[in-house]
């Protein structure tokens, strides 16, 4: 799909999903114009805060100007993109992939970003990013302080082939990343002079570093909090640079493991002192270790979803579906469930590996209505969608409200294992929403 000057606008609660045997492309051709401007970027994708009408234009920040979207915000919930590609043409020295500045269940999954003479993939971002790639661009991320002031999280996101650094923190941003791969960067992380930030970094993979990996600014103040567990490297010289004083922390060989690497502020124990203190474990390795393995739950193929709404189910807030889910459940591993509201009167017992697929957990939702039999009474806690123990379950998408005079109401009662995933689900209810 080739786009033009304007940016395609994401209104808030929106997710945009891609689909078919490969994934479909954004696609910003050669010297498109509007994307020009190297010191006041344009945007592919921009996450709007609003629903007026209109483009967002160059910058899209601050007080928008009549007829535009602004930014999403601490307020927008839900916006997300999903199995989408973007590809930056050659001569677009001003374009960004995508500005999402939204909140809660908001998230970039599984894309790819070619960004090319283009800024930066992502500009400003918030809440989580999940299997996502970034190859060329001035930056793969640039970034301030989320919008809920809440740490951004990046789980399995690789980055390859940009101009200054892979990402830049332009504010304390709470950057957590897990499992990070930086291959061929000047530098991994770098954070702007003069800003604190709370930094935790786990299972990275960093090879050709050219400069420091990563550049820390504010040593000694105690609001920085910068702490790694197991980041194996590979031609990375200097590990770490901090920008007052120059200071470099080197690497102990071609081919080395940091165990730990730390610093800030340090406790010794309950009401001592505290004192300033940098942890550095290190040791050579004779070659690279095996990637770490994700941890992220693969969905099941499509073509095994069964789809509720086929075998029965109506979804349309007053019909009871129970029976239906039951029969689904116990038949078939993976059910699929459209946008609807499903009336449940009795707990949903899943198998130990059966999968519940939504696209937007508050427009698919399970429902209790008021005064439900089942949830009545006096006796312990009563969920609606019950996990075994030790499963592989899988529940996305979904939202699960156990509300009204239901006093025995829990949503979920998730006690599946550490193989299985619950995200992108909204819980809602008077009493408890889950319990384990």
């Amino acid at each position: 799909v080739d786009i033009a000057a304007d940016p395609v606008i994401v209104r808030p609660a929106i997710r945009v999903t891609g689909y078919g045997t490969k994934r479909p492309v954004l696609v910003l051709a050669d010297g498109t114009p509007g994307y020009q401007d190297k010191d006041n970027e344009s945007y592919l994708v921009f996450f709007a805060g609003s629903r007026g009408n209109g483009r967002a234009g160059r910058g899209g920040r601050g007080a928008p100007a009549t007829g535009r979207p602004s930014d999403a915000g601490a307020g927008t919930f839900y916006s997300a993109m999903s199995n989408v590609d973007i590809e930056i043409g050659d001569g677009n020295p001003g374009a960004v992939g995508v500005r999402g500045t939204y909140a809660q269940h908001s998230f970039l999954a599984h894309m790819d970003f070619h960004t090319g003479s283009g800024i930066a993939g992502v500009h400003d971002t918030g809440n989580v990013m999940e299997d996502v790639r970034f190859f060329g661009g001035q930056y793969g991320i640039m970034t301030r302080t989320p919008s809920p002031s809440w740490q951004f999280t990046a789980v399995d996101a690789y980055f390859e082939g940009q101009r200054e650094a892979a990402i830049w923190e332009t504010a304390a941003v709470g950057l957590t990343l897990v499992r990070p791969h930086f291959h061929n960067v000047p530098t991994a992380v770098a954070i702007d002079k003069d800003q604190s930030e709370n930094l935790w970094i786990r299972d990275a993979r960093l090879e050709d570093i050219g400069g420091p990996a990563f550049l820390i600014a504010r040593s000694g103040n105690p609001r920085n909090e910068i702490n790694m567990e197991n980041v194996v490297c590979r031609h990375v010289p200097v590990f770490a640079e901090f920008r007052e004083g120059g200071r470099r922390v080197a690497g102990p060989s071609e081919i080395y493991e940091v165990k730990t690497f730390s610093n800030g502020l340090y406790y010794a124990d309950m009401g001592a002192a505290g004192e300033m203190k940098e942890i550095m474990e290190a040791s050579p390795l004779a070659a690279m270790p095996e990637p770490a393995p994700s941890d992220l739950a693969p969905l099941p193929p499509a073509d095994t979803w069964v789809n509720i709404r086929s075998l029965g189910a109506v979804g349309d807030a007053k019909t009871d579906d129970t029976a239906v889910f039951q029969k689904a459940i116990a038949e078939h591993r993976t059910v699929y469930v459209p946008s609807g509201n499903y009336v449940i009167s009795d707990t949903l017992q899943l198998k130990p590996d059966t999968v519940l697929i939504g696209l937007h957990p508050s427009m698919t939702q399970f429902d209790l209505l008021d005064k439900t039999a089942a949830f009545q009474g006096v006796g312990g806690p009563k969920p609606m969608i019950e996990a075994p123990k030790d499963g592989t379950n899988i529940m996305i998408g979904i939202g699960v409200y156990a509300n009204g005079i239901n006093p025995r109401a829990v949503a979920v009662k998730w006690m599946a294992g550490k193989d299985s995933d619950r995200k992108s689900t909204r819980l809602y209810s008077s009493h408890l929403g889950i319990s384990y």
